[in-house]
């Protein structure tokens, strides 16, 4: 058995279809689900007693999960807000009279 597939072979199918853009409504749900929950391992406990090397490892996974569900769930206003609260702060710096930065 290849320990980085899902539990069940379904959610393998739909990830497939969902990297390959063919994913119907259902397989994108089951698909994303997937992968914050088992992949990711989210919601789930990160540590390891037997050992801190793991523990870090899981907190690694389990962190990419969390950034994925912000990002689902962020208002799109909150975004546009900071996108232009970046561009404000952008300076251009020139050197030898050429942009730099």
């Amino acid at each position: 058995m290849i320990s980085f597939l899902p539990k069940d072979i379904a959610d393998s199918y739909a990830i497939q279809a969902l990297f390959k853009g063919a994913a119907n409504e259902a397989q994108q749900l089951r698909a994303i689900k997937c992968l914050v929950e088992e992949i990711c391992g989210t919601y789930g406990m990160t540590f390891d007693p037997e050992s801190d090397r793991n523990t870090s490892f899981n907190e690694g996974k389990r962190h990419v999960g969390r950034v994925l569900v912000g990002i689902a769930n962020i208002s799109l206003g909150v975004v546009k807000a900071a996108e232009e609260k970046i561009e404000k702060r952008k300076v251009i710096i020139k050197t030898k009279g050429r942009p730099n930065g």
